[in-house]
Formats: C-alpha cells, sequence, structure tokens
C-alpha cells in the first residue's frame, strides 16, 4: 500500500512532459525593446533563465507563457547580473503586451514591480514584485497565462547584464494533495498507536 501511495504521488508531480527553457540574448538574439510586441518565451517546468544585457536606452520586454498545470513560483536573481550604480528595474504586466509606457511616473496598470539592484544572488523577487507600490499587486504564485515583463536600468554604464532564474513549478492536483493528506493521516495514526501500546 504504501508503495503504491508513493508510487501515485511520484508520477503526479512528473506527469507533465514540458522542460525548463529560456533565454540568452547572447545566443538566441536581443529581446524585444517594443512593449507593443515583447520577446515570446515559453516557460517549462523547472529553472528557466532568462540572461541578457541592458541599460539606457535598451529597455526589455518579454511576454512568458506558464502552461497549464503550472505556476510561476519564483524569480531568482541570478548570478551573471552585472548591475549600473543607478536603478534596475522589473515590472510585469498580465497579457501579450506591455501597455505602460517607460516615461510613465505611475505603476498604475502593472500587476507589480521592483527594484533589484541590491538583491543577493539567489534572492527570490516574485514577492517584492508583487508588493509594487501602486501596482495591482499579487500574493504568491502567478498562475497559468501570459505576462509581459519590463526590464530596464537607467544607467548609461557600459557591459551592464542582467540574469534571472524563473522557476516553473506542477500546481499540485486535487487528487495528488488528497494522498499526501492520506498518508500523513495514516503516518499521524501509527505514531498515536505506538504512543498508546507503549
Amino acid at each position: 500500500m504504501k508503495e503504491s501511495v508513493a508510487i501515485a504521488v511520484l508520477v503526479g508531480c512528473l506527469s507533465t512532459g514540458a522542460h525548463a527553457v529560456g533565454w540568452n540574448e547572447t545566443v538566441d538574439g536581443d529581446l524585444s525593446n517594443d512593449r507593443l510586441a515583447p520577446t515570446h518565451i515559453s516557460l517549462g517546468l523547472g529553472l528557466n533563465p532568462l540572461k541578457g544585457g541592458f541599460g539606457q536606452p535598451d529597455l526589455d520586454y518579454l511576454a512568458v507563457v506558464v502552461p497549464a498545470g503550472m505556476q510561476l513560483s519564483a524569480l531568482r536573481h541570478g548570478a551573471d547580473m552585472a548591475i549600473g550604480g543607478v536603478r534596475s528595474f522589473i515590472g510585469v504586466q498580465a497579457g501579450d503586451q506591455m501597455t505602460v509606457p517607460p516615461d510613465t511616473g505611475s505603476s498604475d496598470g502593472l500587476l507589480g514591480w521592483a527594484h533589484f539592484q541590491d538583491a543577493p544572488v539567489g534572492t527570490d523577487l516574485l514577492p517584492a514584485i508583487g508588493q509594487g507600490f501602486g501596482a495591482a499587486g499579487f500574493v504568491g504564485p502567478l498562475p497559468m497565462g501570459t505576462y509581459t515583463f519590463w526590464i530596464q536600468d537607467t544607467s548609461s554604464e557600459a557591459g551592464l547584464a542582467f540574469a534571472f532564474d524563473v522557476e516553473v513549478t506542477a500546481v499540485p492536483e486535487p487528487a495528488t494533495v488528497g494522498l499526501w493528506l492520506v498518508g500523513i493521516a495514516a503516518g499521524s495514526m501509527r505514531i498515536l498507536r505506538r504512543g498508546a501500546i507503549t
């Protein structure tokens, strides 16, 4: 019985055929500078690396697709960042365009945003993005759908680069959650019985 429950949980977690992808500007080309026509990237299960050059006046716009049954659960500050001394910014909007112009002084229309120049490597920026002042805001992972990200640095220094690891995880299926709960309950009962016997 224990083996069949463990196998069912494992199969539920691995049932998707998607795999991590990403974008590296040195290999895949420059990300779009047009907020109304961003570069489209499909995300896969796992870590999806995003790397590119930025700085004034290079703006980068990319629309990522989170597939059905998955969620964008983290956006981690990568190890290959080369940040300027001014401000590094990332914003996100639901949908396949960025309707907020770069010269606006308002975050109205954004789902979230954050400055990330001071974040240590490995920091998950998603919570800070979800709390960006004046934006619609969100808590927790971003569910399936399309999201457009806007990345920029206001410095004109040469050689600036961004690097993110976009983490996509499977959404736990109700049946899988039920199996976990059954397993936890069975384990608890066994511990209680042992305690009563001794």
